[in-house]
């Protein structure tokens, strides 16, 4: 036994010692850089490469088999270069070969630079298109996995170095760059089935036109695990860093990933761990699998935890915006679970948390379009919260001033954007129990909305609100500049002095209102829309009283005035009451005409003509109101002569004009009413004595003319 253990110990040593001689000895007489030409010559043949090897080819053979190249430069034919590198090496135990195991030293890659350039030519990283013929290659690798995966399954590779590598991609039609340098890889060793760790690095730069728009600096830990046999491949312990500078003017941004990825290619499945994904104060986790391959089925589920919307937006260099509420859009959150296919990629059922409201529902995206859908619903929102607060003195701010003669009452601010409403591609649904929007509450808000190509349709905006109901639709034209808007609204059961109240805590007009209207409009800003706006409005008020301004005060003291009646006006009620009232409006270009306002007063018939000016914030109008009966009874008692004649009020001001001051009866249209009034008076006395007179004078020549004589003489001293 001791002897044939030293018979195979010197035949181990004879074996080395001859391999090493051998390796000398070839080394010696054989050098790989008399090959160069041919070397270059198949690269051309096989792959319409041009390959040149500027450096030199170095070689070992003991205790290691090992290659190195060094400067080699590369392009397809006609092409701009491809890569350059600088040196690459590899090199192989020996020793285990004879038993059929592949050991190698680490594969070392230094000085890559890929230079990848897409034109309206085409690019420079394809080459020939491949002949016909060339599939039996791939037919005979096929053929031949078994063998490959059983010589993979022995191979160890102590591991793998690329440094100081550089891509640069270049889209010379979209004047577009994109350029990593200093890009590092590190593995372990690399060992089937075993975990392998890797490092990576790299400074990443964007361009447009040459200016830098983007940087990135990141890096990367991960555990790798190849299972060759099973086609199942894994990262584990993904930690990567990513510095983002040009985003926000200030200090750069970064991003932190941890997560796990596992594909399993036999199965066609494919599943992403996302457990954090972190920027400024954003916090996000998704579960993502991906099976059926060339017929997708997507599934998962996405968190984002709940962030202070103000303080991100602060970070990313971006105005926060200032609301009434200090608290508001300081706790924001979502959660939906994913589902897709090859076209199409949904959050159903969303879920989104704005403060203390919540919104359920669903979104989709198309992929090949993308246009979205969405749907929400939600209990209640309070969007006076966000709001912008008010400022001191903002009251008082609003009246003074505000007339046009001293400044424009209509902003020319652009209040709508038409480049975002031409680029919408969208499908929404919105529904809420309840909103409470500038103090006015509304129940049941429903809103459906259609975005696409370049117009957006508003085919309902409805409404519960004040025992009432909003029935409307819009649409708005942004094909073309100006925007052109169309509005269809009904209004029905409005109580009016429940919605003052919750707009100024006072009612001065009460009642129930309803309208309807087809309006247009063109512009972006108030003043262009209030300058353009017309169409046609009707409306109509029942059961309610105007406070503030008494049509029965002011009708019973022009008629005290003018006729000295000694009226009591003071004791008259400071209100209107009406039974209904309504009318129809035209409007051209901001100008609201009307010629049929109607309303029934107590004991009043109103009827009114005129003009309101929008654009100038003026009101030209004339009513007239007719006495239907004994006026007031106990305080304003009048002449049973004046029931059914028509007293004119012109009302007349601006916007500003306090309500009381502006309508004041037509004192011209008084003093003619007396005047006739007077003048029948006179007619009715003159008249009486006449009538007296000849009554005595029939009974006198009666007597002597007899009856018919007397008539007759009578009729024709008097005409009748």
């Amino acid at each position: 036994m001791k002897l044939l253990t030293r018979l195979l110990i010197g035949l181990v040593v004879l074996v080395v010692l001859a391999i090493g001689a051998g390796g000398i000895l070839l080394g010696l007489v054989f050098d790989p850089n008399d090959y160069r030409g041919e070397i270059e010559q198949a690269a051309r043949d096989q792959a319409g490469l041009d390959l040149k090897i500027n450096g030199d080819i170095d070689w070992s053979v003991f205790p290691w088999l090992g290659l190195a190249v060094n400067e080699i430069d590369l392009r397809y034919t006609d092409k701009p270069e491809l890569a350059q590198l600088q040196q690459a090496q590899v090199s192989v135990k020996l020793m285990p070969l004879l038993s059929g195991n592949v050991e190698m030293s680490s594969v070392q890659v230094n000085g890559l630079k890929l230079n990848l350039i897409a034109s309206e030519q085409g690019n420079n990283w394809t080459g020939p298109e491949t002949a016909a013929g060339t599939e039996e290659p791939a037919q005979q690798e096929s053929s031949s996995g078994e063998s490959n995966a059983s010589f993979l399954k022995s191979l160890s590779i102590e591991e793998i170095v690329l440094s100081d590598a550089q891509v640069i991609y270049s889209d010379e039609t979209a004047g577009t760059r994109v350029e990593v340098s200093g890009l590092n890889l590190t593995t372990g060793q690399l060992m089937p089935n075993q975990p392998i760790p890797l490092e990576l690095s790299a400074e990443i730069k964007q361009f447009q036109n040459n200016a830098e728009t983007l940087s990135l600096s990141t890096s990367l830990t991960a555990n790798a695990l190849l299972d060759l046999a099973s086609q199942r491949y894994q990262l584990s312990d993904i930690v990567a860093t990513t510095g983002i500078a040009g985003l926000t003017p200030g200090e750069p941004l970064e991003l932190n990933i941890e997560a796990d990825v596992d594909a399993n290619l036999a199965e066609q499945l494919a599943k992403l761990d996302l457990q954090k994904l972190a920027l400024a104060n954003l916090n996000a986790s998704a579960q993502v699998s991906v099976e059926q391959f060339e017929s997708p089925v997507i599934k998962g589920a996405l968190k984002v935890d709940e962030f202070n919307l103000k303080q991100l937006l602060e970070t990313l260099g971006q105005s926060a915006p200032e609301t009434a509420d200090a608290d508001a859009l300081t706790r924001i959150g979502l959660s939906a679970t994913l589902a897709g296919t090859r076209d199409t990629l949904a959050l159903n059922p969303l879920t989104i948390n704005v403060d203390d409201s919540s919104f359920n529902g669903n979104a989709a995206v198309d992929l090949n379009t993308l246009g979205q859908a969405v749907t929400l619903k939600g209990e209640s929102f309070n969007a006076d919260r966000y709001l912008p607060p008010a400022s001191e003195g903002s009251a008082s701010a609003a009246g003074e001033g505000s007339s046009p003669a001293n400044s424009e009452r209509w902003s020319k601010e652009e209040i709508i954007p038409i480049e975002p409403l031409q680029a919408l591609n969208l499908n929404a649904s919105f529904d809420l129990g309840k909103l409470t929007i500038s103090g006015i509450v509304a129940n049941n808000v429903g809103l459906t909305l259609s975005a696409h190509n370049s117009v957006v349709e508003l085919s309902r905006i409805n409404a519960d609100m004040y025992s009432g109901a909003i029935r409307s639709s819009a649409k708005l034209d942004a094909s073309k500049k100006p925007l052109k808007i169309n509005i269809s609204e009904k209004i029905s059961g409005i109580q009016i002095g429940e919605l003052l109240t919750d707009l100024s805590d006072s009612a001065p007009l009460t009642g129930t209102f309803s309208s309807d209207a087809l309006l247009s409009a063109q512009g972006q800003s108030m003043h262009s829309i209030i300058n353009s706006l017309s169409g046609m409005l009707n409306i109509k008020a029942s059961d309610g009283v105007i406070e503030g301004i008494s049509m029965a005060q002011t009708l019973c003291q022009g008629i005290n005035n003018v006729a000295s009646l000694g009226v009591n006006t003071q004791q008259v009620d400071q209100s209107t009451p009406f039974a209904d009232m309504g009318g129809s409006f035209n409007i051209t270009n901001g100008v609201v005409s009307n010629k049929d306002l109607t309303a029934n007063l107590d004991a009043l018939t109103l009827g009114g003509s005129g003009n309101v000016d929008l654009p100038q914030a003026l009101i030209d109008y004339r009513l007239g109101l007719t006495i239907k009966s004994n006026l007031f009874n106990e305080t304003c008692s009048i002449n049973n002569r004046l029931e059914g004649v028509e007293f004119p009020v012109n009302c007349k001001g601006s916007f500003d004009t306090d309500p009381a001051q502006m309508c004041r009866p037509d004192a011209s249209a008084f003093t003619n009413l007396i005047k006739a009034e007077a003048q029948k008076r006179v007619e009715e006395k003159v008249g009486g004595k006449l009538e007296e007179q000849k009554s005595k004078i029939e009974e006198k020549l009666g007597e002597k003319l007899g009856d018919e004589g007397a008539k007759s003489l009578l009729k024709g001293l008097f005409g009748n």
